[in-house]
C-alpha cells in the first residue's frame, strides 16, 4: 500500500499541502551484481575504534563527554574488580545506553597476563567478567574481551565466550583479519608509539590507503593514576580530525567493527523480484542474530528511469543515500542482515513549495522546486476528501511556476510526482 506523506503551509481561507510518494521497499541476500556490501559501513576507506582499558576516571570524566559530543562511540575494556580509581557501574550504564560499549578486561587484570594462571582461573576470568557485565548493563552483550598486558592466553578457550579478542601487536588490521582473537591495536600515551596529533592521524591516514582498520588502545588520560597517560588535548584533536574527515573514517566501538566484519563476510544478497517499478532484495546469513545484529552497506546503481530510490526493511523506511561510482548513479543503504524484506520502490527527490502569493484576483501562485524531468500535478479539493487535478508540468528545470485558482470560501491544494 503506497503512503502519502503531506506537508503544508497556511495562507488565508487556504491550505496547502505537498505530497511525496513512499512506496514499500525491498531487500537483499547473496552479493550477486550489481549488489555491492561495503568493505566498511558507508563504503569508507577505513574504520577506527578508540579503546580504553582499565576503568581510569578520566575515561569517564572527560573521553566520554567528548566522543559523545563529537557523535562518536567508544570502547571501554572494563575490569569488573574495579582495582583503580572511583568508576561505578552507573557510569558503565549511562555510557551503554548512549551506544559504547562495556566489554572485558577480565576480572582481576592479572598484571603477569592469562598465559600465569589455572586453567580454572582462565575460565573464572573470562567466563565470569562476560557474566557480570551483562548483568550490570542492561542494554548490550559483552561480546569482546582486552588481554591484560596484551598477553594472548589458549586462545581455544576465549573462543568459547567472546567474538574477538584485542591485543597490542602495533600492527593495523586488514579488513578481515586472520586472527579474531588476537586483533591488533597500537598502544598510545607516553608508553606507546602514538603520543601526538600528527602520530594519530598519520595511523589513521595509513588505514585509509590501505583499506585496513586502525585500533587506538588508550589508558590513563591527564592526571590519571594509571598506564601510559595521554594528554586529553592530544585526543580531542584526534577526534576533532576524525570529525572532519568522516566521509574518510568510519569510527565505531571494537565490538561493531568486529560484528560488521563477519556479517559482511558471511552474507548473500539476492534480488527476488522486479516488478519495473519496485525490485525486492533479501540479506541474509547463518550467524546468531542475538549477537549479530549490526546492518551492513550496501549499494546498487540506480535503474534506469528511475529519478529516485526509495528504501524500506521489513515495512520501515531506511535512509537512502545517494553517490556516483565511477559516473554511475548509484543508491546506498545500511541493513541488518535476517530482519526482513527489503523493497527498493521507484520515487522522486524530496520537492517543496516556495514562494506563495494570493493575489487581489484570487489566484495563488507559486514554485514547485523539483526535479529535472519529473512530472508534478497540482490536485484542489473544498473537503480534504474528493481532489481534482488542476494542472501538470514537467519540469525542464529543478523548478517551474504554477498559479491557480484561489476563489473558493475554503479550498485546499496539494501537488504530487506522477509515476
Amino acid at each position: 500500500m503506497e503512503k502519502r506523506r503531506l506537508r503544508s503551509f497556511r495562507l488565508p481561507a487556504i491550505i496547502f499541502f505537498i505530497a511525496t510518494v513512499i512506496s514499500p521497499v525491498g531487500f537483499a541476500g547473496s552479493v550477486a551484481a550489481p549488489y555491492e556490501i561495503g568493505t566498511w559501513e558507508g563504503f569508507r576507506p577505513a574504520a577506527v575504534s578508540y579503546t580504553f582499558d582499565d576503568n581510569l576516571p578520566n575515561q569517564y570524566a572527560i573521553a566520554v563527554p567528548m566522543f559523545h559530543a563529537a557523535g562518536f562511540k567508544m570502547t571501554l575494556f572494563t575490569v569488573v574488580n574495579t582495582w583503580v580509581g572511583t568508576f561505578t557501574w552507573a557510569q558503565a550504564q549511562t555510557a551503554a545506553a548512549y551506544g559504547d560499549e562495556i566489554a572485558s578486561h577480565t576480572m582481576t587484570h592479572p598484571n603477569s597476563g592469562l598465559t600465569s594462571v589455572s586453567a580454572t582461573q582462565l575460565t573464572n576470568e573470562l567466563a565470569l567478567s562476560q557474566s557480570n557485565i551483562n548483568y550490570r548493563i542492561t542494554n548490550e552483550l559483552c561480546v569482546t574481551l582486552a588481554y591484560p598486558s596484551c598477553i594472548v592466553p589458549n586462545e581455544t578457550v576465549v573462543a568459547q565466550y567472546y567474538i574477538a579478542a584485542r591485543g597490542c601487536s602495533g600492527q593495523l588490521v586488514s579488513s578481515t583479519p586472520s586472527d579474531f582473537m588476537n586483533i591488533s591495536s597500537f598502544v598510545c600515551g607516553s608508553a606507546g608509539s602514538i603520543q601526538t596529533p600528527a602520530q594519530f592521524n598519520s595511523l589513521a591516514d595509513n588505514a585509509a590507503s590501505a583499506n585496513a582498520w586502525c585500533v587506538y588502545l588508550i589508558h590513563a588520560l591527564d592526571n590519571d593514576n594509571g598506564y601510559s597517560p595521554l594528554p586529553s588535548a592530544t585526543l580531542q584533536a584526534s577526534i576533532n580530525y576524525m570529525s572532519t574527515n568522516q566521509n574518510k573514517f568510519w569510527v565505531e566501538t571494537f565490538g561493531n567493527v568486529v560484528r560488521y566484519i563477519q556479517e559482511r563476510n558471511a552474507s548473500s544478497v539476492a534480488e527476488t523480484a522486479n516488478s519495473g517499478n519496485s525490485i525486492t532484495v533479501q540479506v541474509t546469513n547463518n550467524l546468531n542474530n542475538l549477537i549479530y545484529n549490526y546492518p551492513v552497506t550496501l549499494r546498487r546503481p540506480v535503474p534506469a528511469n528511475w529519478p529516485a530510490v526509495a528504501v524500506l526493511q521489513n515495512g520501515r523506511p531506511i535512509t537512502a543515500k545517494f553517490v556516483t561510482v565511477n559516473t554511475t548513479n548509484c543508491v546506498m543503504f545500511d541493513v541488518v542482515p535476517n530482519c526482513g524484506e527489503i523493497v527498493l520502490s521507484k520515487t522522486v527527490l524530496p520537492f517543496a513549495l516556495s514562494n506563495p502569493v494570493l493575489t487581489a484576483s484570487a489566484s495563488l501562485s507559486f514554485r514547485l522546486n523539483g526535479q529535472t524531468g519529473v512530472t508534478y500535478t497540482v490536485y484542489s479539493s473544498t473537503d480534504l476528501m474528493s481532489w481534482l487535478p488542476v494542472q501538470s508540468n514537467t519540469l525542464v528545470d529543478t523548478s517551474a511556476d504554477f498559479t491557480v485558482d484561489a476563489s473558493g470560501a475554503s479550498r485546499f491544494y496539494r501537488a504530487q510526482w506522477v509515476q
